[in-house]
């Protein structure tokens, strides 16, 4: 069940004053003020605050991957002692979810609507983007249940957007999740080429399997060499929703 235009929240708080609160969201931080920290490099008085220290890690992690990632390697980078980095960051995770967060700022993240199929379509759309924009640091989201602000905002467009289409707070939570779970998988499933037409190799390993064992298989191989990644994204989209409004029925 929704709130009604200008309805009261049950805490008192309005569905425009609710928006107000996730777009807020997008800009305000719950990360410390800007601390400055002195450079551990011998002979220099170089300082850099949590936020340059932040994005350099990122930096490093979109360039580098999880493999090439290390607290000493961005030392280097910013002219502190690893140390320095855990005084900030408390640990290793800890900053890497700052970093999946920090990536979430970097593609247009929609706010809430009333029209909770937009809604769903757009928060898709955000995150295929950010696989395909910073690929490496994608695959940190599916580390944690939330990396920070910009994340929690995401969530509570979907979660919404679950309610607003008539399911019980029980399935509008494991249908969120579950639908995280699938563009999570699917953004990067693209980015790894899976969601390519299939090239000459593959399509002679295809037609090479036996017809009767695989009669259907072969009949999609013209589909699969005509792949459309566009098409397929949205035709999935499309169909988790219409699943969710059955489910909500």
């Amino acid at each position: 069940m929704t709130l009604a235009e200008g309805a009261p929240h049950r805490y008192g708080y309005s569905e425009e004053l609710m928006g107000y609160g996730v777009e807020l969201s997008r800009t305000a931080t719950t990360r410390p003020k800007k601390k400055a920290v002195t450079s551990a490099r011998a002979g220099t008085r170089g300082r850099v605050d949590r936020d340059a220290m932040l994005k350099a890690a990122f930096e490093l992690f979109a360039r580098e991957g999880d493999e090439g990632f290390s607290l000493r390697k961005l030392g280097v980078r910013v002219g502190v002692d690893p140390m320095t980095v855990l005084h900030h960051f408390r640990s290793r995770e800890e900053l890497l979810r700052e970093i999946a967060d920090h990536a979430l700022a970097t593609v247009h993240q929609p706010l809430p609507t009333d029209d909770w199929r937009f809604d769903l379509k757009a928060v898709a759309r955000a995150y295929r983007d950010l696989a395909r924009k910073h690929p490496r640091v994608f695959r940190l989201h599916f580390r944690f249940h939330a990396t920070g602000p910009i994340d929690h905002a995401s969530s509570e467009v979907v979660y919404r957007a679950m309610r607003r289409a008539g399911l019980s707070d029980k399935d509008a939570a494991g249908m969120g999740l579950a639908y995280f779970a699938f563009i999570l998988g699917f953004a990067v499933s693209e980015a790894e080429g899976l969601l390519a037409p299939i090239d000459r190799e593959a399509e002679s390993e295809l037609s090479a399997l036996d017809p009767l064992g695989y009669p259907a298989t072969r009949a999609l191989i013209p589909a699969f060499k005509a792949l459309e990644p566009n098409a397929a994204f949205d035709a999935s989209i499309d169909a988790f929703i219409a699943g969710v409004a059955e489910r909500a029925s």
